[in-house]
């Protein structure tokens, strides 16, 4: 893994996402101290502690964030192995399922870099801990667990409910009935996750003033079930930054986010979060997919040894429980949307629960194993494609800009997707503070009013010929010979 990271890191080393800039700019602020900005209740701290350390150590910010991210993936790589072997599966499918993992890891590491390796790693962890022969006569290991539940939240906030149910269910039957044991199992590990969780929810209280795991469940569920978010009402046509060293709002969108609407709040929004459950079906069985073509099969498979006495029955117990586990992660998330990142807590457990179906049949299994080593590596591989030398044009765009003397702030308004985007990327790059439009429909004369208001000093678009004032008068356009596409207009008061 580590030799195919090194020859392909230069191409994909600019390759950030909105996300992203967000993450970077919050692990920088750790690394100086900054910590009442650096608190953050959207993105979740774990990957940006672990930046932020690389970052004293003096490596360069984006590369301090690819390093931190790699460690995620080694440990999800090897926990993984570790339940393979727990599992005693013949070496030849281990070897196959290792490469075609790590494989997947390498563009894993930059299709999303920050949280979602980290939180599988801690999650499998606790998982893994929850499958060793002494568990439930060992409450350190109880302890443990729930100290892997915790940094599995620090890195994703989604895993603190995940944790509390897969602990709840997986324990009741490792108990095998003995409920007293499962309750105390149970109390134990949640207990202890609670409380070693309790300083990063007092610090979110402190910032914040309300009490929760994170600020991101209750606004991407708003956000979700409405459709798009709603603003604070001195939100008009553009969104101001966060702070006042913020790249744009997107660091920490809680400050200009409005009302928030839950489905118990009327009928309406009630039938409307049905309908968005019964969407939310199809978005897993796609993203399934996209995680491999053979994965839904791999979840029939796993219902049936959950649901089905006699299916369950030609598995041992362990079995039973990673099935459990793996149907347990996606339940909450039907509230929400799904992304298949989100679910790659589930990747090597149904790729085990495929080689355990397989086991015996060794004319199935030569076939059918290559063939989902094949297709779990489709998705990754066209992710690669995309990302390829993406960013390197507005890494560049932006020190064309520093050398220019170019600062302060801008907007524009760009199409959804890829050049917005690249506005958030220029924006973590030059330094130049981004106004993000409310939404794409945003009109000129309402943008001009508000790049008024806030004293805006550039206009960057990929697809206006010219920008004019509220008379008809161009502004001066400003190009350089890196910038191609993205046009640069300086506003004038």
């Amino acid at each position: 893994m580590y030799v195919i990271l090194g020859v392909i890191f230069p191409h994909y080393r600019y390759y950030i996402d909105p996300d992203g800039t967000a993450y970077l700019t919050i692990s920088q602020r750790y690394a100086v101290g900054d910590f009442y900005k650096a608190i953050n209740g959207l993105w979740s701290p774990f990957g940006c502690w672990i930046t932020a350390f690389f970052i004293k150590a003096g490596f360069v910010v984006i590369d301090a964030s690819w390093i931190a991210n790699t460690l995620g993936a080694t440990g999800f790589l090897f926990i993984s192995h570790s339940i393979f072997l727990h599992f005693e599966i013949k070496q030849k499918s281990q070897w196959l399922m290792d490469i075609t993992l790590a494989i997947f890891l390498c563009s894993s590491i930059f299709w999303q870099s920050f949280d979602d390796l980290w939180s599988c790693f801690f999650a499998l962890a606790s998982l893994r801990i929850m499958l060793a022969k002494d568990f439930t006569s060992k409450p350190a290991l109880w302890v443990v667990c729930g100290l892997m539940g915790t940094l599995a939240y620090l890195s994703k906030a989604y895993f603190f409910p995940f944790f509390l149910l897969n602990m709840v269910c997986c324990t009741y039957f490792i108990a095998k009935g003995n409920k007293a044991q499962w309750l105390r199992i149970s109390a134990f590990a949640i207990a202890a996750m609670v409380i070693f969780s309790m300083p990063w929810i007092w610090a979110l209280h402190y910032k914040y003033g309300i009490w929760a795991a994170s600020t991101s469940g209750s606004m991407n569920m708003s956000w979700y079930l409405v459709g798009h978010p709603y603003w604070k009402d001195n939100i008009a046509a553009l969104l101001p930054p966060s702070y006042k060293d913020s790249p744009s709002y997107w660091e920490d969108p809680w400050f200009a986010n409005g009302r928030m609407y839950h489905m118990w709040d009327s009928l309406s929004w009630f039938g409307l979060q049905l309908l968005r459950i019964g969407y939310n079906v199809y978005k897993f069985i796609y993203c399934l997919l996209q995680i491999s073509v053979f994965f839904p099969v791999v979840l029939v498979l796993s219902l049936f040894i959950v649901l089905s006495k006699k299916i369950r029955g030609q598995f041992t117990n362990d079995t039973f429980i990673v099935a459990l586990s793996s149907l347990l992660l996606p339940s909450g998330l039907f509230m929400n949307h799904f992304e298949s990142r989100f679910l790659w807590y589930m990747l090597p457990l149904g790729a085990l629960l495929a080689v355990l179906a397989l086991q015996n049949k060794a004319n199935w299994k030569r076939i059918f194993m290559p063939l989902l080593a094949l297709s779990i590596l489709i998705f990754p591989l066209w992710c690669m494609k995309k990302m390829y030398n993406e960013g390197i044009n507005e890494y560049m765009i932006s020190q064309q800009l520093k050398q220019m003397n170019i600062h302060g702030t801008f907007t524009g308004t760009p199409k959804p997707g890829r050049e917005s985007q690249r506005l958030q990327r220029i924006a973590y790059f030059s330094g130049i503070q981004y106004y993000n439009p409310v939404n794409p429909d945003v009109t000129t004369t309402a943008a001009l009013k508000d790049m008024r208001r806030y004293n805006i000093n550039y206009y960057f678009t990929y697809d206006t010929a010219k920008f004019v004032d509220e008379q008809g008068k161009p502004f001066e356009q400003i190009n350089t010979n890196y910038t191609g596409a993205l046009k640069v207009f300086k506003i004038y008061p």
